[in-house]
């Protein structure tokens, strides 16, 4: 497996930033990481480094989970690609449309520049999960997951992350109790 962040270091330094108009009329700075929610083309060398140090990473550090969960837009691929690394079942956490609308329960996502919700559906209480996500920034989405599983009976066990911008991840670890590890941080 590989035990190398380059090519993971390279696509975060030659991210371009666009500006996302916020409903407020302001503008937030986006990164475009190839490996994030809004990222499109990703090189396959690249897929491979990422996939093989997810798996390593969570095999290094969470042991007793029963499956990984991953939300849309951005985790749901990576969460996908680790399982499938570690021959785990997955359960994708769904963006809400009408399709799902008396399946599940929702969740409110709020990012920093836009808001939506995340759907649940088949939890069992007493399921021991490990959530599996591109990027933490400020932490709101991971924590609405979180309050939402507690709520369901749902053991979070753990967070495994691609990227953390800044510390916000370490407050996240604390105030939920669960270790949470990322590759890179910017």
């Amino acid at each position: 497996m590989s035990l190398t962040n380059t090519r993971l270091s390279d696509s975060i330094a030659n991210a371009r930033t666009v500006k996302i108009q916020k409903p407020n009329d302001t503008f937030y700075d986006f990164k475009l990481y190839p490996f994030g929610e809004r990222g499109t083309y990703i090189a396959p060398e690249l897929i491979n480094e990422i996939t093989d140090n997810l798996a390593v990473s969570i095999e290094d550090h969470f042991h007793n989970y029963d499956y990984i969960v991953s939300p849309e837009p951005g985790g749901h691929t990576w969460g996908m690609l680790a399982a499938y690394k570690l021959l785990k079942p997955i359960n994708i956490l769904r963006l809400s449309t009408d399709l799902y609308k008396d399946i599940h329960l929702e969740a409110k996502r709020e990012t920093a520049y836009n808001e939506n919700r995340i759907c649940f559906d088949g939890f069992q209480k007493g399921d021991r999960v490990l959530l599996v996500d591109d990027v933490i920034s400020s932490g709101a989405t991971i924590r609405s997951i979180a309050v939402q599983m507690e709520e369901m009976g749902v053991k979070l066990v753990g967070v495994q992350a691609i990227i953390a911008k800044g510390e916000h991840y370490r407050k996240l670890e604390e105030d939920l109790n669960v270790p949470v590890r990322i590759l890179s941080q910017v």
